[in-house]
Order: C-alpha cells, then sequence, then structure tokens
C-alpha cells in the first residue's frame, strides 16, 4: 500500500512538472512566433495574432472588442493581466494536481491527522497566490513605465502620426510588459478594432488605475479636441511626481509594515515547524476543547494586529 501511494505521489508530481514545461515552451514559441518584424500585416500574421487574442483573453473566440460588453470571468482577466496563457479551467486543474501532490506527501509523513486537509488546503492556495503575485509584479512594472510610454505617444503625435500609429513606438521603444501589452492593442486595432476599444480593452486586462487615466483623457480629446501631446506630457509628469511621494511613504512606514509581516509569520512559522519536527509537542493542543479555544483566540489576535497595523500605514 505505502508503495502504490508513493508511486501515485511520484505520478501526480510528474504530472504537474510537465504540465508546467509544457506551458513554458508554449509561452516561448509563441513570443517568439509574435516577433512583427515589418510594418506589413501578412495573413500568417493575422492568424496568429487572432489565435493569440483568442487564447489569451476570450476562450469562447469572441473578439475582443465584441466581448468587451460581456461579463468577464473574474479568474480569466487575472490571468490575462499576470500574462499567463492559461484558461480558468486548466488554472483550476494545476491547483487540485498541487493539492493531491500535497495531501499525498501530508499522508506519508503524519498518516490520517489534521495535517492532510491543512496541506491539502496550502496546495490548492499557492498556485494562486502565485498568480496574484505574479499580476501584482507585472502591475508595478507596467506602471512604473506608463509616464515613458506616455511620452512616446505624445513625441509621435507631435511627428504627425496618428495615435493608433503611435502606439507603435510604444512597441518598439519600451520594455515589457508596456511593449506586449500595447503591441496587443496595436494587432486588435489592426484586426478591426478602434483605437479607443483596444485601448479600454487594455485597460480591462490590466486594472491600472492611471491607464484608465489616460484612456479617459484620449476618448475626451477625441470628443471636444485639444493638445492631447501637452496633456499627456503634464500627466507623465503629474505620475512621476505622484511615484515619488509614494516612495517617500513607503520608505517612512517600511519599519511599521515589516513588523506587521514578522509579527504575523513568526508564531505562525514556529508552530509550524514544532508540529513537523515534533508532532507529539502540539497534540495537546489539538485533543483538548480549551487548547482548540486558545488556538483560535491566538489566530484572531493575530488577525486583528495585522489588520490594524495594515490599516494604519495603507497608502490612498
Amino acid at each position: 500500500m505505502p508503495l502504490i501511494i508513493v508511486a501515485v505521489a511520484v505520478a501526480a508530481a510528474a504530472g504537474v512538472a510537465l504540465v508546467m514545461y509544457g506551458l513554458v515552451s508554449r509561452d516561448r514559441v509563441v513570443a517568439a512566433t509574435n516577433i512583427d518584424q515589418s510594418a506589413r500585416v501578412t495573413y500568417r500574421t493575422l492568424a496568429d495574432v487572432r489565435e493569440q487574442l483568442r487564447r489569451r483573453f476570450e476562450p469562447t473566440g469572441t473578439p475582443v472588442w465584441i466581448a468587451a460588453n460581456q461579463n468577464a470571468n473574474p479568474l480569466a482577466a487575472d490571468l490575462a493581466s499576470a500574462d499567463l496563457q492559461l484558461r480558468p479551467y486548466e488554472f483550476r486543474l494545476l491547483q487540485a494536481a498541487v493539492a493531491v501532490v500535497f495531501v499525498l506527501v501530508a499522508f506519508l509523513r503524519f498518516g490520517v491527522s489534521i495535517a492532510v486537509p491543512v496541506l491539502g488546503v496550502v496546495g490548492y492556495v499557492l498556485p494562486a497566490l502565485y498568480l496574484r503575485n505574479r499580476r501584482g509584479r507585472r502591475l508595478q512594472t507596467f506602471e512604473a513605465g506608463l509616464p515613458r510610454a506616455m511620452e512616446l505617444i505624445a513625441n509621435s503625435i507631435k511627428a504627425g502620426q496618428s495615435i493608433a500609429q503611435s502606439l507603435s513606438a510604444v512597441t518598439e521603444n519600451a520594455g515589457p510588459p508596456l511593449s506586449e501589452e500595447f503591441g496587443l492593442a496595436r494587432r486588435e486595432v489592426e484586426l478591426g478594432a478602434s483605437v479607443d476599444s483596444a485601448l479600454t480593452n487594455m485597460v480591462k486586462r490590466m486594472g491600472s488605475s492611471d491607464l484608465r487615466l489616460v484612456v479617459m483623457v484620449i476618448t475626451i480629446q477625441h470628443s471636444v479636441g485639444g493638445d492631447l501631446p501637452a496633456i499627456l506630457t503634464t500627466l507623465a509628469d503629474t505620475m512621476r511626481q505622484r511615484a515619488e511621494m509614494r516612495e517617500e511613504i513607503l520608505a517612512a512606514t517600511a519599519q511599521s509594515r515589516a513588523s506587521s509581516l514578522i509579527i504575523t509569520l513568526l508564531p505562525l512559522a514556529a508552530a509550524t515547524g514544532l508540529y513537523f519536527l515534533v508532532p507529539d509537542y502540539f497534540r495537546p493542543m489539538f485533543a483538548s476543547p480549551l487548547g482548540w479555544v486558545m488556538i483560535g483566540i491566538s489566530a484572531g489576535l493575530l488577525v486583528i494586529g495585522n489588520v490594524i497595523i495594515r490599516r494604519i500605514t495603507k497608502i490612498t
């Protein structure tokens, strides 16, 4: 029986590894095939773009500018924002596979105990935490380079190009994720979408408040007119100043935020380490009602303290 469980655990781990390797390999192939070396759009390029847009943003195959008014799947939006080319059900399967691996490992180590469901929940949550972290880092990089992208658009418009043509300047001169997102917006325009629709879809993919403000400015300028390059330049300077102020506030509150993290994680790390190293040490806590009450009170106090510190140091 233990040999069968070990074999199943090894097979599940190998399956997860093969899935991740396939995803990485597919990302490399898509990145290699989406390099646009010329301004002329060929049938192969359009076909690749249609497939990429369909796979990344609309699993049903609906064009993104038509599906923009439909109810979007929040998980699909998060996957697109994190630049993970997975469909929602594929991500759920990955979560389930990781949870199964954690459950089998816990069963082999502890047998039938509370550690089995706890580690199963941990394994299911870990991919979601990775998705959230990857999405946050990508959004932060995107917003950090957005002022530079606005200046590139403003300079292109000053040179006599249209807004649709100025998207190529960002694609060619900015780094990822700016070049990737603006490149997708440019290709949507090439496929027949309007500039406003392409930019609005980019806002929905990224969820950036700064980008939403830029799109609002461009939309208003289309309606009432105005000096768009000057407005974009001024807005880029304002975003830089706001980013500098935000960094100063983060530096001033770094100690408090670090304290909240350490105070929250230190008891959990110590308890987890002792539970794995000396399982009998915590047995009285799980065997008596008083122990459960003490664990619940401790967890509640940790959560309340963490929430209070986060509210105090939160930047709005």
